[in-house]
């Protein structure tokens, strides 16, 4: 059955803020809207709204051309919409099924129980229309940030919602999941829902949707038919003026080696990993998900066990074996997740910032934190990165994505830094921030850092990357360095496949 969804002139005002202006969008069933826009610019609080997350101030929303209200997340679930968000939020000690089927879980033959027998069942059924392997039995603290992505899409699908809202469900993905995703879409449309689409990579609304709608500053900018207008022309409404093509940089050569990471073993994950980081180098981590990128890194800092791991830190001509504590104490490390381990989400942009050198602001024998002084550099840092918010008392939680990244980085600046390491710095970022993140990699870089990046988009690795590793079956399988590391030779040596010079 085909739905339709119409929101007509929708605002929202946060204090100081004007979040929506009037916005208006339509979307039919069997239609994908792509929508986008930076971060900030009012996508998430628009599907918040339809969510039921945020009541509007002014506007109305209709379903198959009934007005409804929707006050609360229950009140979108009965209207049949479907809301799969970003950051991901579940019960970890609970089972896959579990998780899928919270608010609605079948009820057993007894009072007070539930038929886990069926909620398996037809999790599983959800989970088989993705090509996933998951099992609806296991927990979810054991899976990965891109398996859990895929167990809130399954719950989607188990819903049979008419309206599904995805807001960047692909950027934990693999290539295998991602293309399982696609098809789950289409076949979506093909039903007759409808459905929106967040998504900073403009390749998926180009390849998956049939109109778009930008936002920016809160506004409807642009909308109409994707195979009407150019990707360059979509970047300049995202951004507001026009952008000549992103130049992949001048490779940096790389100083004296920093540090010498030898025979990382981590179970069949990573089996004898060598590398070695220069002063000054953006060296790239590259591999498909679950080629062991960001177990690496945790393993080296410390943060997960690993079975051996030898570290030797260079001081011109020598080299002394160090701890992964001493290493750690010496690093800065950029999380996969920003909200899970990045960011003190119920606390002030200030405190976040301060929190990696409080020793520079203890006073006295007692050592008194001075916080005029932490609030005081904390500012001279967002002006730097240009993070948007209303202050720098405001609470992290309440920023868009590209922000919170921002202060993420900026907690690091503070000191000077030997080793960065980046476990997807621009994930679930928008187009202007992800270039001021790139520049602010290559000036840490051209200021002697040696920097360890992981990315899962090949055009970031292209324009950043000096030096390029890439990971496969928990090896070290290739090294591309200078005018070798292009898409096609990333992919390629990723899947094994060979591809010579290209």
């Amino acid at each position: 059955m085909s739905a339709k969804l119409r929101m007509d002139k929708v605002s929202k005002t946060f204090p100081g803020v004007r979040a929506l202006d009037s916005v208006s969008i339509e979307v039919d069933g069997g239609e994908v809207l792509g929508l986008v826009g930076v971060n900030g610019a009012g996508k998430s609080t628009l599907m918040n709204v339809l969510g039921g997350i945020l009541t509007p101030d002014e506007g109305q929303i209709s379903i198959d051309g009934s007005p409804v209200e929707l006050h609360r997340p229950i009140d979108a679930d009965h209207a049949g919409s479907a809301f799969i968000h970003q950051e991901l939020l579940n019960f970890p000690s609970l089972t896959v099924a579990e998780n899928m089927f919270m608010s609605h879980l079948p009820a057993g033959k007894l009072p007070f129980t539930v038929d886990k027998r069926t909620a398996s069942a037809r999790a599983g059924e959800a989970l088989a229309q993705l090509g996933s392997n998951i099992r609806p039995t296991d927990r979810m603290e054991q899976l990965s940030v891109g398996e859990k992505q895929i167990v809130e899409i399954a719950r989607a699908i188990a819903m049979g919602s008419k309206i599904v809202i995805f807001d960047e469900p692909s950027s934990s993905l693999s290539i295998r999941e991602k293309e399982a995703l696609y098809s789950v879409v289409r076949r979506l449309r093909d039903e007759g829902k409808a459905i929106i689409y967040i998504s900073h990579f403009l390749d998926e609304i180009q390849e998956l949707c049939d109109s778009y709608a930008v936002l920016r500053n809160g506004r409807l900018v642009g909308s109409g038919r994707v195979a009407q207008i150019s990707r360059s022309r979509i970047v300049e409404l995202i951004v507001g003026e026009s952008l000549e093509r992103q130049v992949r940089h001048k490779r940096r050569s790389g100083d004296a080696p920093v540090l010498t990471i030898k025979s990382v073993r981590r179970g069949e994950v990573l089996r004898g990993v060598d590398l070695k980081l220069k002063r000054g180098e953006v060296l790239g981590l590259w591999g498909l998900m679950g080629s062991g990128r960001t177990e690496l890194i945790r393993s080296v800092l410390g943060l997960d066990p690993c079975e051996a791991c030898r570290l030797f830190l260079h001081d011109g001509e020598t080299a002394r074996e160090i701890s992964k504590r001493e290493l750690l104490s010496r690093s800065a490390y950029v999380t996969e997740s920003r909200r899970t381990d990045g960011l003190f989400l119920g606390e002030s942009i200030w405190k976040n910032i301060s929190v990696t050198t409080l020793r520079d602001f203890a006073r006295g024998r007692l050592k008194f934190l001075e916080t005029g002084a932490e609030m005081k550099s904390a500012q001279a840092i967002c002006d730097r990165l240009r993070v948007i918010s209303p202050g720098h008392r405001t609470k992290v939680e309440i920023l868009s994505g590209g922000n919170q990244q921002k202060v993420v980085f900026a907690k690091w600046l503070n000191q000077r830094l030997e080793t960065l390491f980046l476990d997807e710095p621009t994930r679930g970022v928008d187009v202007g921030s992800k270039q001021e993140i790139a520049a602010l990699i290559e000036s840490l870089a051209d200021q002697g850092t040696a920097v360890l990046l992981v990315t899962s988009e090949v055009e970031e690795m292209v324009a950043l990357a000096d030096r390029v590793l890439v990971l496969r079956n928990g090896t070290i399988a290739a090294e591309l360095d200078s005018d070798r590391i292009t898409e096609t030779a990333l992919i390629a040596s990723s899947m094994g496949t060979e591809f010579g010079d290209a």
